[in-house]
């Protein structure tokens, strides 16, 4: 059994991200490999769950102790907690694989056990000087496919009521207000993929458009009650329908700061998180 730890020593700078990807990979390769959550902080069950929901993934869907990796099968892609591994990474005899920001601080760890670094959130025009550092493995540039919120996320950032319709793991890409008026509405919403769309509760003719095109997420906003014909619209569709009491601007920014903030959660993220391993030629195994 050969263990890759990835650690940082920042939140939220895509550990969880990274695991996904890497175990992905190794398995595309054909190596029999766990994806897994070490305990220890109040983010590991979230991250244990989305890595579990996860196709083409064998994961235990829960966090475990450094006691029970032994005891995964196979090769085993093992995300930390935020901090040092010197221990946990010497008592397993693991390689450890670090992402974190170009001006973040170094992981503790056993000299001679890391074997690279991933750098995200690089600036565009920056992304070749990063990628030229010694030890640096690939560089995720800033993009908005890997800042981008769940569904889940804007409810709890909403204090939403979930009021029909599915995809709470998905990703959004952009959000948008509705138009003033519906002939506009269609063409609009449709020049953008994954959207979420944020209009008043009376708009009836904006959302109807919206869901003629690639809608993720459709937040109502002013508390009241929508159209039943809306509600009746979205039953079998992957869109979720979200009542806030705030406004249109005030939910509009609530979910713009959601941006790089976010966990990961769901299939899109980890798609395009390959993709750049693959353009990085970043190793198949460690």
């Amino acid at each position: 059994m050969s263990i890759v730890l990835v650690a940082s020593s920042e939140p939220r700078v895509g550990r969880s991200l990274l695991a996904a990807a890497v175990a992905y990979r190794m398995g595309r390769a054909g190596k029999g490999v766990t994806l897994a959550r070490l305990a220890g902080d109040e983010s590991a069950a979230a991250d244990a769950a989305a890595f579990a929901a996860l196709a083409h993934i064998v994961s235990p869907g829960a966090p475990v102790a450094p006691g029970d990796v032994a005891s995964l099968s196979g090769d085993v892609v093992l995300e930390a907690p935020v901090g040092s591994v010197r221990e946990v990474a010497a008592s397993l005899g693991a390689r450890v694989l670090v992402i974190g920001t170009a001006g973040g601080d170094t992981v503790d760890a056993l000299e001679g056990a890391v074997v690279g670094t991933v750098l995200t959130r690089v600036p565009a025009s920056a992304a070749a000087d990063a990628a030229s550092r010694a030890g640096v493995l690939a560089v995720w540039a800033e993009e908005r496919v890997l800042a981008a919120p769940s569904v889940a996320d804007i409810a709890a950032a909403l204090d939403a009521e979930w009021l029909g319709g599915r995809g709470g793991r998905y990703t959004v890409d952009r959000v948008m207000i509705g138009t003033v008026a519906s002939d506009a509405a269609e063409p609009y919403f449709a020049e953008r993929q994954r959207t979420c769309v944020v209009t008043r509760f009376d708009k009836t003719d904006i959302q109807l458009a919206a869901l003629l095109t690639d809608l993720r997420c459709l937040v109502i906003t002013g508390g009241g009650d929508p159209s039943p014909y809306l509600l009746d619209r979205v039953t079998q569709e992957d869109v979720a329908v979200l009542r806030t009491k705030g406004s249109t601007p005030e939910s509009v920014r609530a979910i713009e700061g959601l941006y790089t903030l976010s966990r990961f959660d769901g299939e899109g993220k980890l798609q395009r998180a390959v993709e750049l391993l693959d353009q990085a030629n970043f190793p198949a195994e460690f």
